[in-house]
């Protein structure tokens, strides 16, 4: 064998008098502030999306939509499909959105 049985029984007994230090678990501070950023950023970010798409929905005529098609006219807006945008004051309604989208009356 390769290995002295003396030997190590000897080291052994000298290596079991040492206490190896206790591991200090690191402060995760940056990362967990760095977490806390983002997802405030990413709930005020969802927020600010979903302002703008009812604004442009209402601005159409479509307010009382369902989200899907308030979702629909707001991208038709911003590919520049609907001739008005962010105009509360009336525009151009878009019918077939509108009323497939659950709005009555339109």
């Amino acid at each position: 064998d390769d290995i002295d049985l003396q030997l190590k029984q000897v080291f052994d007994e000298r290596m079991s008098r040492f206490d190896a230090p206790p591991r200090r678990r690191r402060s995760h501070v940056w990362r967990r502030l760095a977490v806390g950023v983002a997802t405030v950023s990413l709930i005020f970010a969802g927020a600010a999306f979903a302002t703008d798409v009812n604004t442009v929905a209402a601005a159409n005529g479509a307010e009382c939509a369902h989200a899907f098609a308030k979702l629909d006219i707001w991208v038709r807006s911003h590919a520049g499909e609907l001739a008005i945008r962010h105009q509360p004051d009336g525009g151009e309604h878009h019918p077939n959105v509108i009323a497939d989208g659950g709005c009555q009356g339109h």
